[in-house]
């Protein structure tokens, strides 16, 4: 089962502000990348086709938060490291780092995601427990994983 998934990623340079470091709100379309790419590589999406009969589910985020260490600037590249910290009955929730070639932490993000489906009556989404299909491939962190590395210093 998967609790952890690596990918590298180059800074472009539309994520970037005149100075040319990362500007802060880009880190969360980063943080979806890397977990679009988490499913793609067990083999789901987070647009989830109809399943075996089931009805399709959605992944919305019910949180989001990054803190920031050091900067990003355009044509750096840098490895995002997702783990799944929790999966609960109804929601999965990531820890997301970012790093540096040089082995610092740029920054350091949480996406908590709500499994839900569309009720039928009323057109609105609704929290359910997670399929046991997703289950089934996906599991938490060892508490081990989950520490935040020491410091290093720029």
């Amino acid at each position: 089962m998967a609790h952890t998934f690596i990918c590298s990623d180059r800074v472009q340079f539309s994520d970037t502000d005149m100075a040319g470091i990362v500007h802060f709100s880009n880190f969360f379309r980063y943080m979806e990348r890397v977990e679009h790419a988490f499913f793609r590589s067990l083999e789901f999406s987070v647009v989830d086709p109809p399943h075996h009969g089931d009805e399709r589910v959605g992944w919305p985020r019910v949180h989001a938060s990054c803190d920031y260490m050091a900067p990003l600037h355009f044509e750096e590249e840098f490895t995002s490291e997702l783990l799944v910290e929790e999966v609960r009955n109804k929601v999965i929730r990531y820890l997301i780092r970012f790093w540096k070639t040089n082995g610092i932490l740029a920054a350091e993000g949480r996406i908590t995601a709500a499994c839900v489906r569309r009720d039928p009556a009323t057109g609105k989404l609704k929290a359910i427990e997670i399929p046991q299909r997703f289950r089934d491939k996906i599991e938490a962190a060892s508490h081990e994983a989950l520490k935040r590395p020491e410091k290093k210093s720029l």
